[in-house]
């Protein structure tokens, strides 16, 4: 089922989960450059895809990463956000997802990306740098699950792996 880091592998095959999104080779190889020249900073931005296909990125919106540690975390531009946000609208789009870099080599959620994780089924889609190349990806979709012992009251969050599919 998971991996102890807060992350749930594949369910059995069939099932409908939502792990194979649909992302073409040329805009991920995109989104893998411009990562690899913000290194050793963090890259961010938005994953967009059609209301009817949210798990097909159609377009990604790069992002000026405003944290102010930018070289251990990231803060998309608010401005960007909404404007995205405003367009996508406009255009029968939505932001399904978010991507950033991690300029530690490491393709997996951090700590930090659980705790910030806000939306249920929001797409990470995460790229490890490593001196100005870019290594592993990883996609991931935030999953919120209300506990159902009523004294805890609390909610479970975690990262489901999913599968990036070039069509």
């Amino acid at each position: 089922m998971g991996n102890g880091q807060g992350i749930a592998s594949h369910r059995a095959a069939g099932e409908d989960d939502h792990t194979c999104i649909v992302f073409t080779n040329a805009l991920h190889e995109e989104v893998r450059d411009l990562c690899a020249l913000q290194w050793p900073e963090e890259a961010c931005g938005l994953l967009i895809a059609a209301k009817d296909t949210p798990n097909r990125i159609e377009r990604v919106v790069f992002a000026k990463n405003v944290a102010e540690e930018p070289h251990t975390t990231f803060e998309i531009d608010p401005q960007t956000l909404i404007d995205c946000h405003r367009t996508a609208r406009q255009k029968g789009e939505r932001v399904v997802g978010c991507f950033h870099s991690h300029p530690n080599g490491k393709a997996l959620p951090s700590p930090t990306d659980r705790a910030r994780a806000d939306e249920n089924g929001f797409l990470w889609l995460i790229i490890a740098t490593e001196h100005n190349r870019a290594g592993d990806s990883g996609l991931y979709r935030i999953i919120h699950q209300t506990t159902t012992d009523a004294a805890a009251q609390s909610e479970l969050r975690y990262f489901r792996r999913c599968q990036i599919i070039d069509r």
